[in-house]
């Protein structure tokens, strides 16, 4: 009879051992964030857990107005009359800005392309909630999209990580 008692604690160990073995799930990832509908919208807005923001390393930036054009040199004129010399300086006219000139410089990284070719930008409405606006890019120079429609000048607009923010609101994105 006293072997029975190690094969007991040893049945008894083996049992508690197999209890912590199966039935185990993978953890589940929290969600960096959703898609949320908003009334008269069709792109609604997206609000991220600051989680998600960090995964994305999502950063805004602002919005700059288009500086206006120089105005030219004024117009310098020079007469002799009667073996004198005179000279009149007349200020040149203001440089006008044709319309449909571009108003508003983004970073490039802030413009994303659907897949028919139209082009968005995010921009910030509140803490981690951002909107897609529609914008026309007259141009690009350097990292720097001029637009002839989007944001206003200061509005804050997604510099890194619009990407994501568009896979996530058409669904191609379920975790970022």
């Amino acid at each position: 009879m006293p072997k029975i008692k190690p094969l007991i604690a040893v049945a008894g160990l083996a049992a508690l051992a197999l209890a912590g073995c199966g039935g185990s799930s993978a953890p589940s990832i929290p969600s960096s964030g959703q898609h949320e509908a908003v009334p008269g919208s069709s792109a609604g807005k997206i609000v991220l857990s600051q989680l998600g923001a960090e995964r994305i390393g999502l950063r805004v930036a602002k919005a700059q107005a288009v500086p206006p054009p120089k105005a030219p040199p004024p117009i310098v004129k020079t007469t002799i009359v009667g073996g004198v010399k005179h000279t009149t300086t007349t200020p040149a006219p203001a440089p006008t800005i044709p319309a449909g000139s571009p108003s508003v410089i983004v970073p490039y990284s802030a413009v994303v392309y659907d897949p028919s070719g139209k082009t968005y930008a995010f921009t910030n409405t509140g803490p981690l909630t951002y909107v897609e606006v529609p914008v026309t890019v007259d141009h690009i120079s350097g990292n720097s999209a001029y637009l002839t429609k989007g944001p206003r000048a200061g509005t804050q607009v997604v510099a890194i990580g619009a990407e994501e923010l568009f896979g996530l609101q058409t669904g191609v994105l379920a975790q970022t």
